[in-house]
């Protein structure tokens, strides 16, 4: 693939933060399974669609969409992440898939054949762009005119129970890092609806729309396998870095476990989330 736009980022999803990924792939699946039931039934493929998966990671949403398009359509996952794309190989042989590939490369530049899509998806993989406005005009080049773009993305941290109240307890013990500003890339960096809406108009797409969708993640079945969870999610890893290991570590992750027993059932540990499901049209 050519330079990435965002070498960092490169950097960190080719290293140890995409083989953490991989290790946990099943993990996460399960847990962000209601936003990626979410995306789909909103994108909804169309039978015999062409459709482009941006941010793919291990295949999840990728693999879904080609269940639906049939064996007539054809559905590419893009991610810049090659642990993570292995992966996601590995699961389509093993499940027979023959109409779906996975290709390695940064969609803010990547050379995709213009108007050669119906539809644009992607599940929390825009969040990372070093340029939106450049890389959403990118991807909009490759949907034909009337095409459609779907994504989830997360709404700010206040909407988002599961990570506000861990980071609630974590915050006793440390500053929020700067990474995790909505003004950066990354986890909350389309959580603005004005900001989004901004660049998706500017980039091609008209009658953009977020609709506030609201999720429960089961984190674990007990509060130590919650905890086990948010420890390695970015967030979680970003505030505990910042914390001391030994004596002062455990002390903010004690009064993690303790602010999310009151979320215990039989059922598990289970959390509210918000993301906004955000569609929009390829100008014609």
């Amino acid at each position: 693939m050519t330079s990435p736009a965002n070498p960092s980022a490169f950097e960190n999803w080719n290293g140890e933060q995409g083989l953490r990924w991989v290790a946990s792939a099943d993990q996460r699946d399960q847990i962000l399974a209601p936003a990626a039931d979410a995306l789909l039934a909103t994108a909804n493929p169309a039978l015999g669609s062409r459709v482009l998966d941006i941010g793919c990671g291990c295949g999840v949403t990728t693999l879904l969409a080609a269940s639906s398009i049939g064996p007539d359509g054809w559905v590419t996952g893009v991610d810049i992440s090659a642990p993570m794309l292995e992966e996601a190989r590995g699961r389509a042989r093993a499940r027979g898939v023959t109409n779906a590939e996975f290709v390695h490369a940064d969609a803010q530049i990547h050379a995709f054949e213009p108007e050669s899509v119906d539809l644009v998806m992607s599940r929390f993989g825009t969040m990372f762009f070093a340029d939106p406005g450049a890389a959403f005009a990118n991807i909009a080049a490759a949907v034909r005119p009337g095409g459609r773009l779907c994504l989830a993305t997360w709404q700010p941290l206040v909407a988002n129970e599961w990570l506000l109240v861990p980071a609630t307890a974590l915050l006793r013990h440390t500053d929020l890092p700067a990474a995790m500003a909505p003004t950066e890339p990354g986890m909350f960096a389309q959580s603005d609806p004005e900001v989004v809406t901004a660049v998706l108009d500017a980039a091609g797409f008209a009658d953009v729309q977020l609709a506030a969708t609201e999720v429960t993640f089961a984190l674990g079945s007990t509060v130590d396998e919650a905890v086990d969870y948010l420890a390695e999610t970015g967030p979680g890893r970003l505030l505990l870095a910042a914390i001391p290991e030994g004596s002062a570590r455990e002390a903010a992750l004690a009064d993690v476990r303790e602010s999310l027993v009151a979320y215990q059932s039989d059922a598990g540990v289970r959390l509210g989330g918000g993301i906004w499901i955000i569609t929009a049209t390829r100008q014609r």
